[in-house]
């Protein structure tokens, strides 16, 4: 939990930071809101649908299991709640919600990166 506390710790630091900086990283956060919701919203349902698909013994826990795995590598640090299944998803659910935002920002990075390499050399403006 104390690992949860300082990774929303963190990434608030980092949203202040991001936010109060240059223009070109408002507008990079402009871009990470949208990229972040939609990771977190795929990845957090996936989660949910997988520990409901768990609670069956049949082919749906094998459904549950490779839904649960598009949390990896966050739900990993979570290993020790497994046993309190309820508590286990709430708390994978925040830590996923924190985390979006990390990989929207990497994806949004590279993106960026990606984009600014193919203009033609010249003047900065």
């Amino acid at each position: 939990m104390l690992f949860i506390v300082v990774v929303a710790l963190t990434g608030g630091y980092w949203v202040l930071r991001l936010a109060d900086g240059s223009r070109g990283q408002r507008q990079r956060w402009r871009k990470i809101w949208p990229v972040a919701c939609v990771i977190g919203v795929v990845r957090i349902t996936a989660v949910w649908l997988g520990a409901v698909a768990n609670r069956h013994s049949d082919w749906r826990q094998v459904i549950g299991y490779f839904l649960q795995m598009l949390a990896l590598p966050e739900i990993y640090l979570l290993r020790g709640m497994r046993d309190r299944p309820y508590a286990w998803t709430g708390a994978a659910s925040m830590l996923l919600a924190v985390t979006s935002f990390f990989w929207a920002a990497l994806l949004v990075r590279l993106a960026m990166g990606a984009s600014r390499d193919e203009r033609p050399p010249g003047p900065r403006a």
